[in-house]
């Protein structure tokens, strides 16, 4: 793990393998560390930077007024690319993180070569999209979680969120190591709902992205989700979509080979088409 400076903060990643440059970034609630089932697939053929974003893993927390948003936490993927490659990138963003690779594409086209988005959590393109029933699930699961976390009720806001993406049932079911680990990141959490309510991404945004883009959903994944990367599918000018077998949202952990070779393959593609780059 090596560290990188941002606006003051020490922001950690690894990177390993050998060959054109991949981005990949993690959910909320996650780390780079999420990518570590799926990294032996990829490294062989390609060089993969793997961040903790603010506030994530063992980058320092936002030392602003409020909390990060999606384009704070781009801005901070751009300097790292910027730092530690040589022209344009491969991005693949998971969740939170793909949400964050969307922002950066809009900002940042030039860095781009092709780009996966794993059911990002674009979630208020929900609403412009004419889809404010499929919005209000979301919602209230978002200001739920925000309510009891910042009325210091953690395990209720955990267990319902935990459940929710789960299954009822699985928080209880979880170590009390790994349940004391979700409930240390209760506030950062409230910080990642309240940062996804606010994205401003737009349908016409979606429509400038150019960059060839692979959107895969899980089969077995939430409403939200699953719609979000349909809207996604149907505005992006130049994607394609892909369904992982009896996943839920939490793909790259649960279903990392199949997932890897998705990726793989989309990036491939447009590695013959265009060159490997570097």
């Amino acid at each position: 793990m090596v560290t990188h400076q941002f606006d003051g903060l020490n922001v950690n990643f690894v990177q390993c393998g050998a060959g054109p440059n991949v981005i990949l970034l993690h959910a909320g609630g996650s780390s780079g560390a999420q990518w570590r089932q799926s990294a032996p697939y990829l490294e062989n053929d390609y060089h993969l930077i793997v961040p903790d974003l603010i506030g994530f893993g063992d980058t320092d927390p936002w030392s602003g007024p409020s909390e990060p948003s999606h384009d704070d936490q781009a801005r901070l993927v751009a300097s790292l690319i910027a730092a530690e490659c040589n022209g344009s990138v491969h991005i693949v963003g998971h969740s939170f993180g793909g949400a964050i690779a969307a922002r950066l594409a809009l900002a940042k086209p030039e860095l781009f070569r092709a780009l996966v988005l794993i059911e990002p959590v674009l979630t208020p393109l929900l609403t412009l999209a004419g889809r404010e029933d499929v919005f209000a699930e979301y919602n209230d699961l978002a200001t739920t979680f925000i309510e009891d976390g910042r009325a210091g009720r953690d395990e209720v806001a955990w267990r319902g969120f935990i459940d929710y993406r789960n299954g009822t049932g699985t928080w209880d079911g979880l170590s009390e190591k790994a349940r004391t680990r979700f409930l240390a990141s209760t506030q950062l959490t409230v910080d990642t709902f309240v940062s996804n309510l606010a994205d401003p991404t737009t349908l016409e945004d979606v429509r400038t992205i150019v960059a060839p883009t692979l959107i895969l959903c899980g089969e077995k994944t939430t409403q939200p989700d699953r719609v979000v990367t349909e809207i996604l599918h149907e505005e992006l000018p130049n994607s394609a979509y892909q369904i992982i077998s009896k996943a839920e949202h939490m793909s790259p952990l649960t279903h990392p080979e199949p997932v890897a070779e998705a990726i793989m393959e989309h990036l491939k593609s447009y590695d013959r088409l265009f060159g490997p780059g570097r």
